[in-house]
């Protein structure tokens, strides 16, 4: 865990702090519809290799350019009975009647379970008022929090986990300590005080005014796996055309850059989420194949992943791809499991691939809520993270619990989240509303054995790298 720096707030007003004025744009460095200079591999620079931020480092440039999160005043204690506290979440658990992350629905509820059973938090325990599917849907994730809020009268959600971002000014105005990550409602600082993804921010459009992060521990790890020199990389990524997917590319280059590769291809050219899919992906992998690159990294979901490797290695592409996730269903899939062999799958949560002793807390709380989830699936672990998150923060509250004291514990400087050792990573707050854990593991898809083999363990490594967005 990271060592906490003194408390500091900028006291403001009750009126002030909950403003929640919210102004998406384009990615960092630009509103083209591609994030690439030099995607052709003829003019591609590589970098002097540098040295990245600590956490410690990177949040204190965050808070020169944010500056320091308000101190909040009242006191909201909706929720709060007795010895009390009720908790419900909601999110995106299917689309299109398709499970989208499993365990998205059960991973914090195993977690507030098991606080019970060990005798609660500060002489509090915890009732869950359930977990609300939107189905994807914008107007059924305004219900779904809203529900919560008024009706189940929550203190928290936890986890919430929306595709759509657009409860964020709601749950500012309510006050609502909110835990989980995906959506647009977390790209925010003092705008909205009351957010915290374990994920962080850096995937969000305009993290930084100006500023690309993004986190070494995934290509670090990866070159620790394969032994490779990093002088030896032509890299290459590319992304959906979404803001998030812009601004994915731009940090990954800045990244690689830094580590001294050399970049021949980063582009946000593929579908938006809102777009139809291509039919053809070949001429992606294309223009992949023309720029030179032997390592690529897809910031993109699971079938456009599909797509691209697909068409590279129908045209004779032996290079590596990296996928953010070590998700065995796609070995397990018969029609998925020859596209994605030998693919390198990059991790910044546990999975069962490096052991599943670390993984037996979570099995035996799933267990003891009726629960068949995967104990590591990307659903399971994000939320059980979650509420884990919430219960370590709200154990340093002082006197009775509030939203106020228990966002101020998270806003203030000094809180560090302590790892679940093989299965979440440590963070320090509030910096770790901007930025994700670095942290990261590594294995490797293999079709015939049908399993994942892990090349690197989970662990905290590497730092941030910082830079002007262009």
């Amino acid at each position: 865990m990271t060592i906490p720096r003194p408390r500091r707030f900028r006291r403001v007003t009750s009126a002030v702090a909950v403003t929640a004025l919210f102004s998406f744009t384009t990615a960092c460095g630009g509103g083209s519809g591609t994030a690439s200079s030099g995607s052709s591999g003829t003019g591609a620079a590589k970098a002097a290799a540098t040295e990245p931020l600590t956490a410690q480092q990177a949040g204190e440039e965050i808070a020169k350019l944010l500056g320091d999160l308000p101190e909040l005043t009242g006191e909201t204690v909706r929720g709060v009975n007795g010895k009390v506290i009720t908790v419900g979440g909601t999110g995106t658990n299917t689309k299109a009647g398709q499970h989208t992350l499993p365990g998205l629905d059960v991973g914090a509820r195993a977690r507030f379970e098991r606080a019970n059973r060990e005798g609660g938090v500060n002489g509090y325990t915890f009732e869950y008022a359930g977990f609300q599917d939107d189905n994807g849907q914008p107007a059924a994730s305004q219900h779904a929090t809203q529900n919560l809020v008024e009706s189940k009268q929550v203190f928290a959600l936890v986890p919430y986990v929306p595709a759509s971002g657009v409860n964020g000014d709601y749950i500012a105005k309510h006050r609502v300590p909110t835990f989980g990550w995906l959506g647009q409602d977390f790209c925010t600082w003092n705008e909205n005080p009351w957010m915290y993804s374990n994920q962080g921010q850096t995937s969000c459009p305009e993290v930084l005014p100006g500023k690309a992060v993004g986190s070494s521990a995934s290509l670090e790890q990866y070159l620790k796996a394969t032994g490779k020199d990093a002088a030896s990389i032509k890299f290459g990524v590319f992304a959906s055309s979404d803001p998030y997917g812009k601004a994915g590319v731009i940090s990954s280059r800045a990244t690689a850059e830094n580590l001294g590769l050399s970049v021949v291809y980063a582009e946000a050219d593929l579908p938006s989420a809102t777009e139809p899919p291509l039919s053809d992906y070949t001429p992606i992998a294309s223009r992949i194949m023309a720029s030179g690159a032997n390592v690529v990294a897809a910031n993109v979901t699971a079938p456009a992943l599909l797509g691209v490797l697909g068409a590279l290695k129908s045209l004779g592409w032996t290079g590596d791809m990296i996928y953010g996730q070590a998700a065995q269903a796609l070995l397990e899939n018969p029609g998925t499991a020859q596209t994605v062999d030998g693919m390198i799958g990059t991790t910044a949560q546990g999975a069962m691939a490096f052991g599943g002793d670390s993984f037996a807390q979570v099995s035996e709380d799933l267990k003891a809520i009726g629960s068949d989830a995967p104990a590591d699936g990307i659903g399971t672990v994000t939320t059980y993270w979650a509420a884990d998150l919430f219960l370590q923060a709200f154990a340093e509250i002082e006197g009775e619990p509030t939203a106020e004291k228990l966002a101020n514990v998270l806003n203030g400087g000094s809180f560090g989240y302590g790892a679940i050792q093989g299965v979440t990573c440590s963070q320090s707050w509030p910096a770790g509303r901007v930025l994700a854990a670095a942290c990261a593991g590594v294995v490797k898809y293999d079709a015939a054995a049908k399993k994942l083999t892990p090349l690197a363990p989970l662990e905290n490594t590497g730092g941030y790298f910082i830079v002007d967005a262009q």
